[in-house]
């Protein structure tokens, strides 16, 4: 055989077959947009996330650079300002902290900042411009509803500072605004450099930083050329200048280091997705291009008679499947990307992330082009080998179906029956049945696991995970983990007072919170010890410092009465007397999550007072597994106790109530949400939740998961009914013959399509079947493997997908095989059989 190596003549076979095969170029195309659609919107979710989280940690942290040099003296400034590893730079001057009365409920930090600072730390004026003038000042929106004051320009304010001993008061005019964010836990007043110049024009910097004083001295915020290893390139950078890396301050933004790791369900979770999208997609484009390789075999087959090489032949079906792919792909990175931008806010509104970013990276379209491509290529190899190793010979004969296997010949009185022939036929080719099948009972598959999943959270498991009363109020740094009882609280004494006075409110039970450090006894130890064993070197580190100190850190709350019922709830061992609890000498002990029970009820713990005095209480009970409201949140000490607020009361003369909880009269919820919408009103820096705030969380929870859950079981589904519909149609063409040749030997046309209809009637049958069998108990192992740990989840047995799905799949298997045999059956049986 001479071989022919002519690249033209292979490009016009390919477009010349390309254009004959129209309509499997439809659903090949409509395939791999849904494909590509899938993975664009997956890769659009992914990084959308990524990009959100890491966004939304760079407003708590209060700047989006790599990292920061800090309390640098000017010399320092000097030597470093200039290192070529330095991409981009921000400084600013730290002033004072405002001490005007009305600010006393939020820290409002004075400083300089330069334009480079100001715009990294989310504080671009949304109104008027960044201060040039002395007497000119940029603050944010929480400063002024502190203040009392519009958010007007060129209005005058007065802030009133202390460095040192001395106190200052300047009135500034707004130059400009910011908005301000709740997150962040402080806000920022910007004056002018001529404003720092003339107030800290003498300091001594190096004085100053020795007495720990940071006034005057200098933040340098930077940017590197890319965020990896941040904190070498830091240190890097103080080494260059001359210096110790304990000589100068520096911090790495800790917004940069949390997609660095990924536990490894998130990594499995991942994979398991693109996999599954890369198998329904192999499902439907194999499927078209065996069945069309199948039907144009004898052409395959001339092409080999004239000289056409294996090579060139796959060549031929490579390339009009990369044509479809550079038809499809553009369509469907549009659409998976519109989807994903759509999908990511929904979801980030879900996991309670503040901010949403969109991300628009371009390894979102290459990585969906070339899993799609991939995919494609995956799905053609085999039928391109089927073409390229066919015989012109075995092409005249050629129809798919494995004829070495010896079939039993069947003897009947009553003659051939139509569903008997209806299932020889589809097990005609059993490779195109599986597919089809596995098509098919992957989308109920997965609807059903999705409607197990969505039905399976119990709204009355995630209230009591959520909320225990109607109403909670608090600090908004309680809402954020961030209560400090030693810092500036918004929930006060007179606030508790006004709601209290509400005819419509039962009751309102408070809770108060206290770090400490509790004597180290030898149970204590036992547990620290073997701990200190598993080598876990973070936790390590604190196990040294306690057993050296020998005082294990700890935290308590002052709980109100009625609170104690909620504490009931979570004891897992002994029983909460509440009278007994009341009398102040006994203790609610916590299950350490890391630890363990590191005390057991009856055992003694002694709690030091702020005046040098001590207690000791018996553990009467111990929780596990209380819920968020019940707790700080923000640290995990070796213990945690609980006591009654009046007994708390003693041991400290520090107050500051963490958090209030109450219940309302029936249907007055509105009413009270708008007193204390308010009291937010005046005070920015209170916050609230109430129990139809959670209900509307669990409502826009479960919406989330049927939109993407359902919307993937809606794309998958479709790729199996298009599969559906491709082998009826495509198998009835190919029949045309044997279908004219059962006509003419006697078999009314009436029979031939009840028969079609049978054989798609079959394809459901076994379909539903394969769900009943395999998919009901994977459906089960899928939800219960996902569900793991989700305390909110109560499992039980759904199936109405499946029913539902019956009467669609029936209708389809109808209509599909008598509109398609209505289409072949125009030709007469004498044509159709000269025609063959």
């Amino acid at each position: 055989m001479i071989k022919n190596t002519n690249t033209l003549v292979i490009n016009n076979l390919s477009k010349k077959s390309f254009k004959a095969n129209k309509s499997r170029n439809k659903i090949a195309i409509i395939a791999i947009v849904l494909t590509t659609l899938l993975f664009t919107s997956l890769f659009t979710i992914g990084m959308g996330m990524l990009k959100s989280n890491e966004y939304s940690t760079m407003r708590m942290v209060g700047g989006s650079t790599h990292g920061s040099f800090k309390y640098l003296t000017v010399e320092q400034y000097n030597k470093i300002k200039d290192n070529k590893l330095i991409k981009y730079k921000g400084i600013a001057v730290p002033l004072a902290i405002a001490e005007n009365k009305e600010l006393a409920k939020r820290q409002v930090e004075i400083k300089y900042g330069d334009k480079n600072y100001i715009k990294t730390t989310f504080a671009t004026p949304i109104k008027g411009y960044i201060p040039t003038k002395k007497n000119e000042i940029l603050v944010d929106t929480l400063t002024l509803d502190l203040l009392g004051l519009p958010y007007d320009l060129n209005q005058n304010i007065k802030l009133t500072y202390k460095i040192g001993d001395k106190e200052y008061t300047n009135e500034f005019k707004v130059s400009g605004i910011f908005e301000g964010d709740k997150v962040i836990s402080a806000s920022s007043a910007y004056v002018s450099k001529d404003f720092i110049k003339d107030i800290l024009g003498n300091i001594d910097q190096e004085k100053l930083k020795k007495d720990n004083d940071l006034v005057g001295t200098i933040i340098l915020d930077v940017n590197f050329s890319n965020s990896m290893n941040i904190e070498k390139k830091l240190q890097k950078v103080i080494k260059d200048s001359g210096y110790n890396e304990n000589e100068i301050n520096y911090g790495v933004n800790w917004a940069y280091m949390g997609g660095k790791t990924l536990d490894l369900g998130t990594v499995f979770g991942a994979i398991g997705l693109i996999l599954l999208i890369m198998f329904t997609g192999y499902l439907i484009i194999y499927n078209i291009f065996y069945i069309s390789i199948v039907r144009d075999i004898k052409f395959y087959g001339q092409l080999k008679t004239i000289g056409t090489t294996k090579k060139q032949i796959k060549k031929i079906i490579i390339k009009q499947a990369l044509i479809l792919c550079l038809i499809a792909i553009p369509i469907g990175l549009v659409l998976g990307y519109a989807i994903g931008s759509m999908v990511t806010p929904l979801i980030m509104k879900t996991v309670n992330v503040t901010h949403t970013k969109l991300s628009s990276n371009p390894i979102i379209f290459i990585f969906a082009t070339v899993f799609s491509i991939i995919t494609v290529l995956i799905s053609v190899y085999k039928p391109a080998k089927i073409a390229s190793k066919v015989s012109p010979l075995e092409a005249i004969r050629y129809t798919g179906v494995n004829e070495n296997i010896k079939r039993k010949i069947k003897k009947t009185s009553s003659g051939a029956k139509l569903n008997n022939m209806a299932l020889s036929n589809i097990f005609r080719n059993k490779k195109k049945t599986f597919i089809v099948i596995a098509s098919l009972s992957l989308s109920i598959i997965l609807l059903n696991t999705v409607y197990t999943m969505a039905s399976g959270i119990d709204i009355d498991k995630f209230l009591r995970r959520s909320i225990g009363t109607d109403f909670t109020i608090g600090d908004t740094s309680f809402y954020r983990m961030e209560f400090d009882p030693e810092s500036t609280n918004a929930l006060t004494e007179d606030v508790i007072k006004g709601i209290e006075q509400l005819d419509v409110v039962n009751s309102i039970d408070k809770m108060y919170y206290k770090q400490t450090k509790i004597p180290l006894t030898d149970k204590i130890k036992k547990a620290l010890d073997a701990k200190h064993k598993e080598g876990n070197e973070e936790i390590n580190v604190s196990i040294d410092e306690m057993l050296e100190e020998k005082k294990v850190s700890s935290e308590y709350y002052g709980v109100d009465r009625g609170i104690y019922k909620l504490l009931k709830n979570y004891i897992s061992e002994g029983k909460l007397d509440e009278e007994k609890f009341a009398s102040g000498d006994y203790i609610i002990a916590n299950t350490n999550f890391i630890l363990g029970d590191l005390v057991e009820v009856g055992d003694k713990v002694t709690i030091p007072f702020e005046n040098g005095k001590s207690k000791e209480y018996t553990v009467m009970a111990i929780m596990t597994n209380e819920p968020a409201y019940l707790y700080i949140g923000r640290s995990f000490p070796c213990f945690t106790g609980y006591l009654p607020s009046e007994e708390f009361k003693t041991t400290t003369k520090n107050n500051s109530i963490m958090t209030a909880m109450f219940n309302v009269k029936d249907d007055k919820e509105q009413e009270v949400k708008n007193h204390i919408k308010s009291l937010i009103k005046s005070n920015p820096l209170l916050d609230y939740r109430s129990k139809q705030t959670y209900i509307n969380e669990f409502k826009s929870t479960i919406k989330i998961y049927e939109i993407v859950g359902y919307g993937l079981s809606a794309i998958v589904g479709i790729i199996g009914i298009l599969n559906f519909i491709n082998v009826v149609s495509t198998n009835i063409i190919s029949r045309k013959n044997e279908l004219a040749m059962l006509n003419s030997i006697g078999m009314t046309r009436k029979q031939i399509k009840k028969m079609l209809i049978l054989e798609g009637i079959y394809y459901v049958a076994i379909t539903i079947g394969a769900v009943v069998i395999v998919g009901l108990p994977l459906t089960y192992l899928l939800v219960n493997t996902i569900a793991v740990g989700m305390s909110i989840f109560s499992y039980s047995f759904r199936i109405m997908p499946v029913i539902l799905s019956l009467p669609i799949l029936l209708l389809i298997s109808i209509f599909v095989p008598s509109i398609c045999f209505e289409k072949v059956n125009n030709e007469v049986i004498i044509e159709t059989l000269r025609n063959s």
